[in-house]
């Protein structure tokens, strides 16, 4: 079922991008899209998180939220870089996303994982690999590292549906910034089974390390696609341009 913050946000961009919004007026305010909607403003706010982190508003301090100027140009398919959602939040509600668990268990990290996420050798973390099925087609492999310390109670349920959600919701994290990096990759042996790329197709991995409000990573992951399933677009929240 869909998260009620995703169904507000859904329809509120597809408003601004069909033109139901103004650029030049202000947004209708919190108070009065949570009785339109009939929901908290809590349940707006996130919605209109998920606008701004896509780059579809910005907010003057003392006048509201605006429509940017750029929203019509903004990328409907790409994957926005640098933001704090999972692939769950970031697709439209027509696509149909499935997981398929590839591998998942409890280990000690190596130097690297040790490093990213300030661990100790001794400190478990979750091994965890999947593959993401986008409307049939093999999308992505992620694989992926989470302190168990941190985030306790991961099941193949959770990650057949969202880990973030998961993290968020029930365990109470709350997310501060990451760290990003891309770069173009020959195929290994997953890739090649898995998102049937052939030898001389490059993949497209991206390094990423998540962290908390209070600065502690608590995730640690590189993600490989198949260089025609996705287009990634650089946005810039603050910008007003």
């Amino acid at each position: 079922m869909l998260a009620k913050y995703k169904k507000v946000a859904n329809e509120l961009r597809k408003r601004i991008q069909q033109g139901y919004y103004s650029a030049k007026e202000v947004l209708p305010d919190q108070k009065t899209l949570a009785l339109e909607f009939e929901t908290s403003r809590v349940t707006i706010k996130k919605a209109l998180d998920v606008l701004y982190v896509e780059g579809f508003i910005y907010t003057i301090q003392g006048s509201g939220t605006y429509i940017k100027k750029n929203a019509f140009q903004l990328s409907e398919s790409g994957v926005k870089i640098g933001q704090n959602m999972g692939l769950t939040h970031q697709i439209d509600e027509s696509v149909e996303l499935t997981n398929e668990i590839l591998a998942f268990g409890v280990r000690f990290p190596n130097e690297e994982e040790s490093g990213q996420l300030f661990l100790k050798p001794e400190n478990p973390v979750y091994e965890i690999k999947r593959l993401r099925i986008l409307n049939a087609k093999p999308y992505s492999i992620e694989y992926t590292i989470i302190p168990v310390e941190i985030v306790s109670g991961l099941t193949t349920d959770i990650l057949n549906h969202s880990v973030y959600d998961y993290i968020q919701n029930e365990l109470g994290l709350v997310f501060g910034g990451n760290r990003q990096t891309i770069k173009a990759a020959q195929p290994n042996e997953y890739d090649k089974k898995y998102l049937n790329c052939a030898v001389d197709e490059p993949v497209l991995e991206v390094t990423k390390v998540m962290f908390l409000e209070s600065g502690t990573p608590f995730e640690f992951s590189k993600v490989r696609h198949r260089f025609d399933m996705v287009e990634f677009s650089f946005v810039n929240p603050s910008s007003q341009i």
